[in-house]
């Protein structure tokens, strides 16, 4: 052994057990896909060699060796010649890393006995013993926490530091170990608000699911800053978008925090809603300098960047964890040149490829989707978990269709997938094409469909009852959904943007999860059309954690655009919401210096300076409502305000009615015209004579705040646009009930009601009590009674199939639960999968409420 060398190197520096862990590689592949025509018999591997070989590496911390010790394993115990003691010996290898799931795993499918581990030699069972005692953490109820070694490391990292940011791979456990220990903290004594954060709606929804399901019976669990509920809770836990996050703290001045965790922290570079991330954290830690902070991450190379701005007399701490879990195969799938219906299939590793067979397609493909969908299919069959990622709603339903035609009908009609089928039929559209694939166990999943829908479609694909879920790029937004092969050509974020690699790696850990699969696949197909793939992936990298606001700053062009442009009327753009985050940290105080020193030019950031202080002068605006209303500068709220003072109208003429008003879509298109000539284009350009966007968008707004089904509302467009087609209006209705109706319109139709409160005062009028627009708007209700049966858990699906049966507009928590559990929901026509949310959310409070009996007796 030269001085110096590492046992790793050694071991790696073997041709022999580079070889085994290359055919360890094609035997694993092989096993998953059964019909591809092998250039090769399938290899032979000495596995007491490379059992002792990767034996020397367990403990070697790298992702190098952390892969290569679990390739061989899990290869040795799926293979039919290993022998039952090379078993054994692989899952001893396992527990040794701390991958006790694998070994579980193993054991449910047969590919090990329960008890193997005990016909080691005494010395090696003894090993097994610590080294299950080592990964493993004692919870304060008394149970024992099974753990992975990133999972003991975050354990011990967060019992001893007030600030921790973290990095491991998608597959590490990030999600539960977190989840883990905020319950642990919910078990302590006393008062406390901690707080969940997510970048999307669906996580809120999954996180407090969870939650609410184990967290002890005194401690609340809120995802609404509108909870009626909230103020009064002592025990509390919120789990929210930076959007609602900022809501809090505006609704609630007096609230303290204990524990912030962002999850998905690399949302923190996301245009606008990245520096509103960074403005809420902000916010949250001037007022609660005490508090805890967490930050995770997927494969970042920086985590340490997010805790940059800890206090120096608080603790802190990060790293960058290499456990991997699951190992994954990246495949690439090419043309054969004058072989229409063939195609190679190679094998990637350290960066290169090799070519390891062919596969044989059903039919030559003639379009993009077709394409797709055969590859898919020659590969996996009719087998359950797989994933195709594409990059619009529109591409999913195409792709979904001729996966649809590639696959036989069941036998057996499964009476899940029926009520699915059932429940989109009414809830959605009786044309909704997303019933008809389901018959064959297809679907496709994107973040514009209503949330039941997209909650049920994922349980079924968990369980193996959907085979094929064609997604887009809600996947990279932390939703869960583990996969064992996933699926990609050309793929992009946003229209004519290439994945990044940063984000190709994040979704390519959705394949393969932990405890679920022995390995992922990750299929790229059509690698030699350089045009497709200008980021070809060959090997995992991780990649750097920005900050939209820093970045903006770098790049100062487009920020000093808005500025040299500040009369003119923009979309609603990060740069906007650059500046109205620098002009709230200077109101506020706080010193700019260190941020505009980024920008490279002494003009620049002279001029910058400059336009913030003129806007500070100028202001006239009061400056609760610039704080209130983060992300609109100021100076569009002084047009706005000044279009009031003009307009010749009294403040009753223009301010916001009731959704239920005879004349509300006039006077909301009214407002929608006011804004568009002050504030953004966000709802469509000016436009001389009718708007008749406007007016398509008023009509939408107040239909969803009266609680109009989904259903209507996508029949409405397509009575008032003929040329339209059913399955355009279901996607175009989708996008602009969450763009516009649930982000675009509450943001801007407060901050009109605000401005023209304060017109109101200007007049010396007193002010009168109007409806929280935000509230109705993001939750698509207008009834006090409505909004308490969502901060219970129903979806407003749900809440929308109740609401014209409900007499009484308002309503307590437990009178709410009261009339639910009264109703005979078969007699009300409820649909199947929302009587199944009802009977759950009533379950989760009849356990609260008998665990606390229990607990007061």
């Amino acid at each position: 052994m030269t001085p110096g060398t590492t046992l790793e190197e050694i071991v790696f520096g073997s041709h022999k057990f580079r070889d085994s862990l290359e055919a360890a590689r094609l035997l694993m592949v092989r096993s998953e896909f059964v019909t591809v025509e092998w250039d090769s018999d399938a290899p032979s591997i000495d596995w007491g060699f490379a059992l002792l070989y990767a034996s020397a590496i367990t403990s070697a911390q790298s992702e190098r060796a952390q892969s290569a010790v679990l390739r061989i394993a899990t290869a040795c115990m799926l293979s039919s010649d290993a022998e039952a003691a090379h078993k054994t010996a692989a899952a001893a290898l396992l527990e040794r890393t701390g991958n006790h799931m694998a070994v579980e795993l193993a054991e449910s499918r047969d590919r090990l006995t329960d008890d193997a581990w005990q016909r080691l030699p005494g010395a090696l069972r003894m090993e097994v013993v610590r080294s299950r005692i080592d990964h493993s953490v004692r919870l304060s109820d008394g149970r024992v926490l099974p753990v992975n070694p990133f999972q003991g490391r975050f354990w011990e990292a967060v019992e001893t530091n007030d600030w921790l940011s973290v990095s491991a791979p998608t597959s590490a456990g990030k999600s539960r170990i977190i989840r883990e220990h905020f319950l642990e903290v919910t078990r302590q004594a006393g008062p406390f608000t901690l707080i969940y954060l997510v970048p999307t709606r669906a996580l809120i929804e999954e996180v407090s699911r969870d939650l609410r399901r184990e967290v002890p019976p005194d401690v609340g669990v809120f995802t609404m800053p509108w909870d009626p509920d909230l103020a009064d809770s002592s025990r509390t836990v919120l789990v929210l978008t930076q959007e609602r996050l900022h809501l809090v703290l505006e609704l609630f001045p007096s609230l303290g925090v204990d524990l912030l965790f962002v999850d998905e922290a690399q949302s923190l570079a996301g245009d606008a809603r990245g520096v509103l991330l960074q403005h809420a954290i902000e916010r949250t830690i001037r007022r609660s300098p005490g508090a805890r902070v967490l930050f995770a991450s997927p494969l970042s190379s920086n985590p340490e960047l997010l805790i940059e701005n800890a206090p120096p007399e608080r603790h802190s701490d990060s790293f960058v964890s290499e456990t991997v879990t699951v190992n994954q195969n990246l495949i690439w799938v090419e043309n054969i040149k004058r072989k229409p219906q063939r195609r190679t299939i190679s094998l990637v590793s350290d960066g290169n490829s090799h070519r390891v067979g062919e596969l044989v397609l059903a039919q030559r493909a003639t379009s993009v989707p077709l394409r797709v969908a055969l590859v898919a299919h020659a590969l996996a069959g009719d087998t359950p978990g797989n994933v195709i990622y594409v990059n619009r709603p529109s591409d999913a339903e195409k792709v979904a269709k001729a996966v649809f035609e590639q696959l036989p009908t069941p036998g057996e009609a499964d009476t899940e997938i029926n009520d699915l089928r059932d429940l989109i039929k009414t809830a959605v559209h009786s044309k909704y094409l997303l019933a008809d694939v389901l018959e064959r166990r297809v679907a496709f999943h994107y973040g514009n469909m209503p949330l039941v829908v997209r909650t049920e479609i994922e349980r079924l694909f968990g369980e193996g009852k959907i085979h094929y879920l064609v997604c887009t790029s809600t996947l990279l937004e932390g939703v869960n959904l583990p996969c064992r092969t996933i699926f990609m050509r050309n793929p992009q974020k946003g229209s004519g943007k290439p994945l990044r690699e940063s984000d190709f790696w994040n979704l390519a850990g959705r394949a393969g999860r932990w405890g679920k699969e022995f390995q992922g696949n990750v299929v790229c197909i059509d690698t030699d059309n350089e045009e497709l793939w200008p980021n070809l992936p060959r090997a995992r990298k991780r990649s750097p954690i920005t900050r939209a606001v820093n970045t903006g700053l770098d790049d100062a062009s487009a920020l000093l655009a808005f500025v040299r442009s500040v009369d003119q009327v923009h979309d609603d753009s990060t740069a906007e919401s650059l500046f109205a985050y620098l002009f709230l940290r200077y109101l506020a105080g706080e010193p700019l210096q260190a941020l505009l020193a980024r920008i490279p030019l002494d003009s620049e950031r002279s001029e910058i300076s400059s336009a913030i202080e003129r806007a500070s002068t100028a202001l006239r605006v009061p400056v609760e409502i610039v704080t209130r209303h983060t992300g609109i500068a100021p100076v569009s709220m002084e047009r706005l305000l000044e279009s009031f003072r003009k307009s010749g109208k009294t403040p009753t003429d223009l301010e916001l009615p009731l959704p239920e008003e005879p004349d509300a879509r006039e006077r909301f298109q009214e407002a929608l015209v006011r804004i568009g000539t002050t504030m953004t284009n966000v709802f469509g350009k000016p436009r001389t004579g009718e708007d008749l966007r406007k007016w398509q968008l008023a009509n939408l707004i107040v239909n969803w705040m009266n609680g109009i089904p989904l259903a209507q509302l996508v029949d409405q467009r397509l009575a008032s646009s003929k040329a339209t087609t059913p399955a355009t209006a279901i996607r175009e209705v989708m996008r602009d009930i969450e763009s516009i109706a649930r982000f675009h319109a509450p943001k801007y139709l407060a901050c009109y009601a605000d401005l023209l409160e304060a017109h109101s005062s200007d007049l010396g009028l007193e002010p009168t009590a109007r409806p929280d627009y935000a509230m109705m708007l993001e939750l698509g209700v207008a009834r006090t009674s409505e909004v308490v049966l969502m901060s219970l858990g129903l979806s407003r699906t749900a809440t929308v199939a109740l609401s014209e049966f409900i007499g009484v507009d308002d309503w307590s928590r437990s009178e709410a639960l009261e009339w639910l559990s009264a109703q005979n929901l078969d007699g009300l026509g409820v649909p199947v999968l929302l009587q199944r949310e009802i009977r759950d959310v009533l379950s989760d409070a009849t356990r609260r409420a008998a665990t606390t009996w229990k607990t007061e007796d």
